[in-house]
């Protein structure tokens, strides 16, 4: 199985490479750098006895407003901070269906389920991608659904800081507060954590 996971993870390699993508094996992704940080996508391994699923998931990292929102992260190292992504979702998800997975029994279908992702990423991912990489687009994707950043105090950091590189100064409290009633409807032990990086940003609630 471990060989077969390392010819899915190359096979992929080699079709992303043609979209720009650089293969990073340790971390079973392929990164595509952009003027403000950059994309990825990521596969997970599902195992069973005999054979293995594949799930892939794209994400998007703006490095100024991870800077941001890491600052005072204590719980994270220098490295560390370095691989934290702003949103993102599973392709499945995306596209409104049930998680999408890839099964591969043998090394037969190594190239068929290669290219049978990266057409899904091709038809699902690119263009969300695409969508996600702008600020503003980020913006509203993490307004209109927990499904980009489905923790709710990194979903809150991430939405104000936006507004904040965006200067929508007459948003972003307003955001703010959104977040605080939420975070406090769900108890959130981050509540104080959000409140001092609210505060970070110049910004009420």
């Amino acid at each position: 199985m471990k060989e077969l996971r390392r010819a899915l993870l190359d096979a992929v390699g080699v079709r992303v490479g043609e979209l720009g993508y650089k293969y990073k094996p340790k971390q079973q992704a392929y990164w595509c750098p952009f003027s403000q940080g950059r994309s990825s996508l990521h596969l997970a391994f599902i195992d069973h006895r005999d054979d293995f699923d594949i799930v892939a998931d794209v994400a998007v990292r703006f490095d100024k407003l991870e800077i941001m929102i890491n600052a005072n992260n204590a719980m994270l190292s220098k490295s560390e901070k370095l691989q934290t992504y702003s949103l993102g979702a599973e392709l499945g998800n995306i596209s409104g269906q049930d998680q999408m997975r890839w099964n591969v029994t043998s090394s037969a279908d190594v190239e068929p389920v290669a290219d049978r992702l990266v057409a899904a990423l091709k038809e699902i991912g690119i263009p969300y991608l695409d969508r996600a990489s702008t600020l503003e687009g980020a913006y509203e994707l993490l307004s209109s659904a927990a499904l980009h950043s489905p923790i709710h105090l990194s979903r809150a950091k991430h939405i104000v800081g936006l507004a904040k590189l965006l200067g929508r100064t007459d948003e972003l409290s307003a955001r703010a507060r959104e977040s605080v009633e939420l975070l406090e409807g769900t108890k959130d032990a981050g509540l104080q954590d959000f409140k001092r990086f609210v505060a970070s940003l110049d910004a009420e609630v």
